[in-house]
């Protein structure tokens, strides 16, 4: 059961009582709304250093992408000022190679029909000469 907020013994000490009581749901209010605050601030912060982690992980991505580009650029000179040409005499001499056993090869077996006929025309100068068949 309540009682009424105004009794005819005494109302200003009711009143009082009600204005103490109302004076402390207003600091009760003020705390909860203080700490809501400072949660929201310590959020706020934690928010924008961890956005400040991002933007400084960013950076070092593009600063190592950077290099990187860099040294693809300084290997791909080098292989078009040193690697190219060499790799193009290295053919050449792989077909120079070639061409010589190619030609020793057309040459051999040349030397090899003409021995061969040779010595089918010596054989029958010998079989001749002895009076062989």
């Amino acid at each position: 059961m309540t009682k009424p907020l105004l009794q005819d013994t005494d109302p200003t000490g009711e009143i009082l009582i009600k204005l103490g009581e109302l004076g402390a749901s207003v600091e009760h209010l003020l705390r909860d709304f203080a700490d809501e605050k400072n949660a929201a601030r310590d959020n706020r912060a934690a928010v924008h250093r961890r956005l400040d982690e991002q933007a400084q992980g960013f950076a070092d991505v593009k600063t190592e992408l950077a290099l990187s580009r860099q040294v693809v650029e300084a290997l791909a000179k080098t292989q078009t000022e040193t690697v190219l040409p060499a790799v193009d005499d290295w053919r050449d001499m792989k077909k120079t190679g070639l061409t010589v056993v190619g030609f020793l090869a057309l040459g051999g077996v040349s030397v090899g029909a003409a021995l061969t006929w040779f010595s089918d025309q010596a054989s029958l100068m010998v079989r001749h000469w002895l009076r062989i068949g």
